[in-house]
């Protein structure tokens, strides 16, 4: 009965739980084998093929390049113990499965291994090149020849290169690795406390300038044997082209590309565009048309295709300081002049004007008439800001005291009773390019223009947007005027060059402090503003640099920036009137630190806010008639020790710098970067200079002495004796 009953259960239909049929598991060939086959027949020794691979497994790599302490949880056992091959694999404690990747791959003291399918290595003669391929590129080429489940001897087994276990430091990779490194830190070595290219020392952007003999372009005259000072520089925006400007009046393009066919030296074209020397030059986005600002007291718009004026700019009454084209949209259309006269003049060439066929001389009307080209017409001013910066009856007390700042030419009227020259212009990006910057001699002071809002009366003084505070320190000694302003890449940060031998940077996005729709983008009409109106309150400067070996003694001294393209770092190039040129670091990361400490905790542009409001308060305060005031006059003096123990400077100064030394033997006025990111400095001593940038033939200069005059004609940058200290140690 038992029988039938068991017999009964198994012949029955299987049970359906949920709905589903419940079936009997499957037996599979792999399943039979692995349940049937005796233990005694399972190998005990590994083949020399599987043991090949699992060498390759990435664990085995880990463990063994990496040679982690004998207790260590990544090994529980050791080496010798897994290549004794008397050793059976059943003996062996097979650790757990687990995961790899927190292994110190990256460590910096000793670096991962790296198999390279396609590259040698770094560091590797060319006899080792092809040891040097990657092994699992060799193992899958020979997959068809190695069977893995028969034993295979070791002289079948293909030859594995020996793995490199020091690779050279990413530095030599050139200028990649370098980047690469500044980016992701970490040392060079194994015990190594600093990199080849330190990310927190600034020196790396400036100490690889210099100058040899064949980058100097002496300036001589072309009426005859003597020498001509030249007074500015201009750089084309899509060549390697310089244009430079006299005191004769002559504009002379110089090639800044160092090829041999045509050298610096050379003159690669000449033309004369003024009677009279030219004072600034500026070239259009496109480098067609260059514009030019004389002390004749008129500008020049020049066509570079055919070297002759298509507009004459004479509305001025004074010599022109400088001019400047609108960027954007105008394409070289709209550009803006400033004078001794104090008035700031903006031009529209689309405009007509009167013709000034009368103007011209006899020479340029023969040239014209030679060539059937177009007699160029006068210049039509749109907007007119006369009296841009007029005194206040405190300066205009105190400049009778001092005397002359900016001192007329011979042919301007000595007595320009309450004309204060407009030193300095600059355009705001595109994007804001209706607003206009301005400086003057009179004081430190920064005014924001819309231009698109028209001021044409010269009875009424025109009213600005906005008017930046004058540094604090200026308050107890005289004011002391800007004499060039240049934004940088992103046009955040302005930097104004003031004749208290600091340039001072600005924020841009607070030049207007509060509501500001004047600043807004929008392609409607512009506010009306009343002549009357009270300009707003601009933010003060939040840092300034500083450096013994730079002074401003004169409106000659400018300012250019270097954009942050093609790899090349932004550097501030300033001249100096100590026979030389500056080189400051603008990356804030520099000297953030000391920035942030010496404004408290609050952020950089907060504190500065702050400290702006409390120098409005004083300001207004100041002005007052107050007997117990005592205000003294600082003195010229070529020490800026002595300069800074006067100035009660409630800002940062940051003192980071590097001279372009031996280059000039006089004072370093204009300057101008190339599109290849070369530097052109000019000096009264009659120079044109053009600096290039090379780490090692820089270092030679630096280390190398006098002998046998390797020195001569030369220039560097000169970054202090532990520099090249730290490359000679690497």
């Amino acid at each position: 009965m038992a029988d039938d009953a068991s017999n009964s259960r198994l012949l029955s239909p299987p049970r359906v739980m949920n709905g589903k049929e419940r079936r009997n598991p499957s037996i599979t060939p792999r399943k039979f084998r692995r349940f049937f086959t005796p233990r005694s027949r399972v190998p005990t020794r590994i083949s020399p093929a599987r043991k090949a691979l699992k060498d390759l497994a990435a664990p085995e790599l880990n463990n063994r390049y990496q040679t982690p302490a004998p207790s260590s949880p990544l090994r529980p056992y050791s080496e010798e113990h897994i290549r004794d091959e008397n050793v059976d694999a059943v003996d062996v404690p097979t650790p757990k499965r687990r995961k790899f990747n927190h292994t110190p791959d990256s460590s910096p003291c000793r670096p991962p291994l790296i198999y390279q399918s396609n590259h040698v290595g770094f560091g590797a003669s060319p006899d080792t090149r092809p040891a040097l391929l990657s092994p699992i590129r060799s193992i899958r080429s020979s997959q068809e020849d190695i069977d893995l489940d028969n034993d295979v001897s070791e002289d079948e087994l293909p030859s594995w290169p020996t793995p490199m276990r020091r690779l050279a430091p990413l530095t030599s990779r050139g200028f990649a690795g370098q980047l690469a490194q500044r980016q992701l830190g970490g040392m060079p070595q194994a015990g190594r406390s600093f990199m080849t290219c330190p990310a927190s020392d600034w020196r790396i952007d400036a100490a690889d300038f210099y100058s040899k003999p064949d980058d100097v372009h002496s300036c001589n005259s072309h009426d005859g044997q003597g020498r001509c000072i030249p007074f500015c520089a201009a750089a084309c925006h899509k060549n390697s082209l310089t244009a430079v400007g006299d005191e004769e009046g002559r504009v002379r393009l110089l090639e800044s590309s160092g090829s041999s066919s045509e050298p610096f030296r050379k003159i690669h074209l000449c033309f004369q565009a003024h009677t009279n020397a030219i004072i600034d030059l500026s070239f259009s986005d496109d480098d067609y048309r260059l514009a030019t600002a004389s002390g004749d007291q008129t500008g020049r718009v020049i066509d570079m295709m055919t070297q002759t004026p298509i507009a004459i700019l004479q509305h001025h009454t004074a010599s022109l300081k400088q001019v400047r084209f609108q960027p954007g949209k105008s394409n070289g259309s709209v550009l803006a002049t400033s004078s001794r006269d104090g008035s700031v003049q903006v031009w529209d060439l689309r405009c007509a004007g009167k013709p000034v066929q009368d103007i011209l001389a006899p020479e340029e009307r023969e040239v014209a008439l030679r060539y059937r080209r177009p007699a160029p017409k006068q210049g039509c001013a749109i907007n007119s800001l006369y009296h841009a910066h007029v005194r206040t009856s405190r300066q205009a007390q105190q400049a009778s005291n001092l005397g002359p700042g900016d001192i007329p030419s011979h042919r301007e009227l000595p007595n320009r009773v309450g004309d204060v020259s407009v030193t300095a212009l600059q355009f705001l990006p595109p994007g804001q390019e209706h607003l206009l910057l301005t400086a003057c001699e009179a004081d430190a002071s920064i005014k924001l223009w819309d231009i698109r809002a028209i001021h044409s009366s010269r009875q009424k003084v025109p009213s600005p947007l906005s008017v930046t505070a004058p540094p604090s320190s200026h308050q107890y000694w005289r004011p002391f005027g800007i004499s060039s302003l240049t934004l940088n890449t992103d046009a955040s940060r302005l930097y104004a060059v003031c004749k208290d031998n600091t340039v001072y940077a600005y924020s841009t996005a607070h030049l207007m402090l509060g509501h500001a729709p004047e600043l807004s983008t929008r392609n409607g009409e512009p506010p009306r503003r009343r002549h009357n109106a009270v300009p707003h309150q601009g933010l003060g400067p939040l840092y300034g640099f500083r450096h013994p070996s730079f002074h401003a003694t004169s409106f000659y001294v400018k300012a250019a920036v270097r954009p942050a393209r093609d790899g090349r770092s932004e550097l501030l190039a300033v001249g100096s009137s100590d026979s030389c040129a500056m080189l400051f670091p603008t990356q804030e990361r520099y000297f953030r630190d000391d920035l942030l400490g010496a404004m408290g905790s609050l952020s950089l542009e907060d504190s500065t806010i702050a400290v702006s409001q409390k120098q409005a308060v004083s300001n207004s305060s100041f002005s007052s008639t107050d007997s117990n005031t005592v205000r003294r006059s600082l003195f010229r003096t070529n020490s800026t020790a002595n300069l800074s123990a006067r100035l009660n400077d409630d800002i940062p100064i940051v003192r980071m710098g590097a001279p372009l030394v031996r280059g000039h033997e006089s004072e370093v006025g204009a300057l101008t970067w190339t599109s290849e990111g070369k530097l052109v400095t000019v000096g009264d001593d009659y120079l044109i200079r053009c600096w290039s940038e090379g780490r090692e033939e820089a270092a030679d200069l630096r280390t190398g002495g006098e002998t046998g005059g390797r020195r001569w004609g030369c220039g560097w940058a000169d970054v202090g004796d532990d520099w090249d200290q730290l490359d000679d140690d690497e």
